[in-house]
């Protein structure tokens, strides 16, 4: 059975339940520890610093100073340990691996931080120019190899860390093209069944994992050796990656996978979409889907606009009648025409062509009326007054509606005329915009439309 890709790695550092209560309860022993660790640590680097490089009593003192740090290795299978190899793989699981093997086993690991000369060397670290490309490293790396006098050079063919408690991901083939020959070895880390912190978590910095396992009364790595392997004649550098990490998961008691690198870098990015898209619905990608099919049928909607309806009412078609309702928190946009009436510009009103002569000659008529027609003064400038803006405000609805094949034949002489007109008009678009819609998605068209 395939093991999906989140099955690789822990996302939570601390446990829930009745774990999580034995932690509270040693928090403060916690602290106190880690503060005493912090200071104990600048002993360990002056005495890796002055003891002599790769000698007995360095180790022996490198060795108690871990333990008092909380790190503490175990060796199994120690009579397969071969130290004529130069190349020695293991699978990864905190950024600190190769501190633990060298315990055991001075070697050292290319490094992949900017540290300098002197640090790098306390930390078991070897510039080989990780960072230049893949070819500078293979150069550095055999340079490196052609000298005798150097410890072994430690890789983890992995490329990343995993919580190495259920398979491990395809090792790398470049690890194998640099020796014939390369002794194999798997970790497993270890901390007290009361005290669960995971070692390292997604997405975590070696800084975190560094203070939580001085937080944590003890971590155990356990080096077990598998052996040294040499590659056949005939065989590839990833057939040769292929046979010594289902050796590593068979000795580890796990399942060997295909997954990549890669494939950790896009499940990374795909939780940091869903952790935005949970924190700001509008980003969520079945909105941005749902609000496109709405746009499709109101094309003069903004998005965004749609959008915070479709968060607020979650179903397209809903969406849709609030808009065409007006039944929304904020203003609909209204469509502009196609091409600016020059009318426009020099502040006069413009309407449809097919009743153009028409209505202005009833505009003209309705704003020179005499006020001794029918009316006293006042009242009759009134009634003036209120026909012009009623006659107004029906023209932007009649521009906006000719593009749609919705104009009036003609323009009503009365406003109980023009306000059937409008309510005729509104209900066609609602109706052309429902019908559409159900046509573009394959819907039944119900009989009531």
């Amino acid at each position: 059975m395939a093991v999906p890709i989140e099955a690789l790695f822990v996302k939570n550092r601390l446990p829930s339940g009745p774990s999580l209560l034995f932690i509270l309860l040693y928090t403060p022993l916690g602290i106190v520890i880690f503060l005493l660790r912090l200071f104990v640590s600048l002993q360990l680097f002056l005495a890796a610093s002055v003891l002599p490089y790769n000698t007995v009593i360095r180790s022996v003192v490198l060795r108690v100073l871990y333990v008092i740090l909380g790190l503490v290795v175990r060796e199994e299978s120690v009579e397969k340990r071969d130290k004529s190899c130069c190349v020695i793989t293991t699978n990864h699981i905190t950024p600190f691996d190769h501190l633990a093997v060298s315990i055991v086993l001075p070697c050292i690991t290319p490094s992949v931080y900017d540290l300098p000369a002197a640090l790098s060397m306390l930390l078991c670290y070897r510039d080989l120019g990780v960072t230049q490309g893949r070819e500078i490293l293979r150069t550095n790396a055999r340079t490196y190899l052609s000298d005798s006098r150097n410890p072994p050079l430690l890789m983890h063919p992995e490329g990343a860390t995993t919580s190495g408690t259920l398979a491990l991901m395809k090792y790398g083939s470049w690890a194998f093209e640099l020796s014939g020959s390369v002794l194999v070895a798997g970790l497993r880390v270890w901390r007290i069944p009361l005290l669960q912190i995971a070692p390292s978590v997604l997405g975590a910095s070696w800084a975190a994992d560094l203070c939580y396992m001085l937080f944590s009364p003890v971590t155990v790595f356990t080096v077990r050796y598998i052996g040294e392997m040499r590659r056949g004649e005939s065989e590839t550098p990833e057939e040769y990656g292929a046979r010594v990490q289902a050796a590593t998961a068979a000795a580890l008691g796990v399942q060997a996978t295909n997954h990549t690198v890669a494939d950790k870098v896009e499940y990374m990015k795909r939780l940091a979409r869903e952790a935005a898209a949970s924190s700001n619905p509008l980003l969520s990608p079945e909105v941005h889907i749902m609000a496109q099919q709405v746009q499709e049928v109101l094309p003069h909607i903004s998005l965004d606009q749609i959008k915070r309806d479709i968060v607020r009412t979650q179903n397209v078609d809903l969406t849709i009648t609030n808009f065409l309702e007006g039944n929304i928190p904020e203003p609909i946009p209204e469509p502009q025409p196609l091409s600016p009436s020059p009318a426009a510009s020099t502040g006069q009103m413009s309407l449809p062509s097919s009743s153009s002569s028409s209505s202005s000659t009833s505009i003209t008529k309705a704003t020179t009326v005499q006020p001794s027609t029918s009316l006293g003064g006042a009242a009759a400038a009134s009634v003036s007054k209120a026909t012009l803006e009623t006659s107004t405000s029906l023209t932007s609805p009649l521009k906006q509606t000719s593009s749609l094949n919705t104009a009036a034949d003609s323009f009503g002489k009365s406003a109980a005329e023009r306000m059937t007109s409008f309510q005729t008009r509104k209900e066609q678009l609602i109706q052309n915009a429902r019908r559409k819609y159900l046509e573009k998605h394959g819907l039944q068209l119900p009989e009531s439309c």
